[in-house]
């Protein structure tokens, strides 16, 4: 265990009767277009649980107005811890070293701002020691969750990917936590959609990545990115276009407003046709 480690407790009991949620952030080999698009079939198995189903309009409407309030306050309550905001701000200009020590400060203030209890927060290189990151949870006995980052891994990546996946990560806690908790229209949405990430195979990577929580916690972690940032840094990698801003603050595909534009067309088909985009450029097409 290296000098990234931060633990609330020991984790010696974390890998017990947990179902851990994980899908690699690396390009996947795509070239097979299964692979990368959204499956109908797949989707139909737990409708509930996928940002591309047609009833889950007005939940997407209730997510967005979420995030982006949420996203806001985060931001905000960075600026207000002066010395952190400012390393932040020049976070292309820092050492991989320093980037990672900043971690655990961003993490305890998201954690408060989203009024929830922290979960587990692991940065080092043993715990899952083939995984960037993760968070582990268990549907049967729901807790905070275990946020997972591995430095030997991030260390490789986009210069931004350490911070916006532990906003990412600790997202997902926040998403748990609410969907075992109440009975919201939200909260709904994430118990299906970790119900069905515990439950389910054979996703494609849009299919994973449009889960009411992938989907979410991906358009949550770009857009406090795209606010440190002034919507500068373009991170590809970071989810489908459905979750990524482009310099505007503008969604790359906006679900709410796509079957506008389709109205002939099935929100799950009208995606896949904007999402050409990206498939192409995972592809070097």
């Amino acid at each position: 265990m290296n000098n990234y480690c931060f633990l609330n407790k020991k984790v010696a009991l974390v890998n017990i009767f947990l179902a851990v949620a994980f899908i690699s952030f690396s390009p996947l080999s795509q070239a097979n277009p299964d692979k990368f698009y959204a499956n109908p079939d797949l989707q139909s198995q737990a409708p509930a649980a996928f940002a591309l189903t047609e009833s889950n309009k007005l939940w997407l409407k209730d997510a967005h107005h979420k995030r982006d309030q949420d996203a806001l306050r985060f931001f905000d309550a960075l600026k207000k811890e002066d010395k952190l905001f400012n390393s932040l701000r020049k976070w292309q200009s820092l050492s991989f070293e320093q980037r990672m020590k900043l971690l655990p400060s961003v993490f305890q203030i998201e954690c408060k701002v989203l009024e929830m209890v922290c979960p587990e927060l692991v940065i080092n290189n043993s715990l899952y020691p083939t995984r960037a990151v993760n968070f582990v949870f268990d549907v049967r006995f729901p807790g905070s969750g275990l946020v997972f980052l591995n430095p030997d891994k991030l260390k490789d990546m986009e210069t931004y990917a350490p911070l916006a996946f532990l906003i990412h990560e600790t997202r997902h806690a926040y998403q748990f936590q609410l969907g075992f908790s109440q009975e919201s229209l939200l909260a709904r949405g994430y118990k299906a959609a970790f119900t069905a990430q515990a439950e389910l195979s054979g996703y494609s990577f849009s299919d994973f990545l449009t889960l009411l929580n992938e989907y979410e916690a991906f358009q949550f972690g770009n857009h406090v990115i795209g606010l440190l940032t002034d919507w500068r840094i373009d991170m590809p990698n970071m989810g489908t276009f459905a979750s990524q801003f482009n310099a505007k603050g503008q969604l790359k595909i906006n679900l709410i407003e796509l079957p506008e534009a389709n109205a002939n067309t099935s929100l799950l088909d009208a995606y896949n046709q904007q999402a050409k985009a990206q498939y192409r450029l995972r592809n070097g097409i």
